[in-house]
Order: C-alpha cells, then sequence, then structure tokens
C-alpha cells in the first residue's frame, strides 16, 4: 500500500495541496480518514447518496478541503479504498498522532455516516468496533459514541 499511497501523495501534491509547507503526513491522514468513512458507507452493501453527502461534509469540514478539490480528494478516497489491503494500514496512518478527544471525534463521524440511512446495520457495526479497537479506545467509549449518534438520528438505542 505505500507504493500507491507515494503515487497518490504526489498526484495530490501538485494538484491539491501546491504549499510547500502541506506535510506528506497531513495528505496521508485525510486520506486514510476517508477512507475508513468510505468503509463504513459501503459495509452494508447499499451505498446511498446520503451516504456520500454525509462523507463530503465530513471531509470538507473536519479536513478543511476546499469544496472545489473535493471531486480529486473523492476519486483518490475511492482509490485508495479499492487497495486497501487492511483497516490496520489506514488507522495506523492515522491513530498515533491524534489525542483521546480526536480518536473519539472520529468514531462520532464514523457513526453518523453508518446511521444516515435511519439503520445501523450488523456489518457496519463490527467495522466501527474494529477501528474503534485498533485506535486503542475502551468498549466503553465505543458504547456511549454509538448511543449518542444514535440518538442524534432518533434512532432506537435499546439494543445497545
Amino acid at each position: 500500500m505505500s507504493g500507491f499511497l507515494d503515487k497518490f501523495r504526489n498526484k495530490v501534491k501538485s494538484n491539491v495541496w501546491k504549499e510547500a509547507s502541506k506535510q506528506e503526513r497531513y495528505i496521508d491522514d485525510k486520506i486514510a480518514l476517508g477512507v475508513l468513512l468510505w468503509v463504513i458507507a459501503k459495509a452494508d452493501e447499499k451505498f446511498l447518496p446520503q451516504e456520500e453527502n454525509q462523507i463530503k461534509e465530513i471531509i470538507t469540514n473536519y479536513c478543511n478541503i476546499d469544496k472545489k478539490d473535493l471531486p480529486l480528494v473523492l476519486n483518490s478516497i475511492k482509490e485508495a479504498e479499492r487497495q486497501a489491503i487492511d483497516l490496520y494500514s489506514f488507522t495506523s496512518k492515522i491513530s498515533g498522532d491524534l489525542n483521546y478527544q480526536m480518536k473519539i471525534s472520529i468514531l462520532e463521524n464514523l457513526f453518523r455516516v453508518a446511521c444516515i440511512d435511519k439503520d445501523l446495520d450488523n456489518q457496519e457495526l463490527e467495522i466501527i468496533r474494529k477501528i474503534s479497537n485498533l485506535f486503542g479506545l475502551e468498549h466503553s467509549d465505543f458504547i456511549s459514541t454509538k448511543i449518542k449518534i444514535k440518538k442524534e438520528f432518533g434512532l432506537e438505542t435499546f439494543d445497545v
């Protein structure tokens, strides 16, 4: 995967982040986050426009990506997701530099993508659980975040 990320990084640096001050790590982090969101959206095998819109909103706001650059970034995320070997590759790209609250914020956004269709599928849930574990979060963090986002979307929380 690092070969792909090297090629991708060079493409994005020349097309999107033209400033020399932008770090390679920054690019990897944004794509890794996008891939995690994309994996969740595809997990239940019914990738809906609302899920893609939610991902676009998160990427635009959370990653500070200009809307005009969004198509290139989304295409890069799709390509990285297709070439991914495992979730560990992507979580390890972003987890090391994140503090606890940032990890929780990512977990919340993963749940938002999963819940946007008003149905938290078991496949989505298990992938989010795996990502939470790979981030080193406690099970209680996973449960409280799940409840918070399910309430945000008006979903039942009794099955927690």
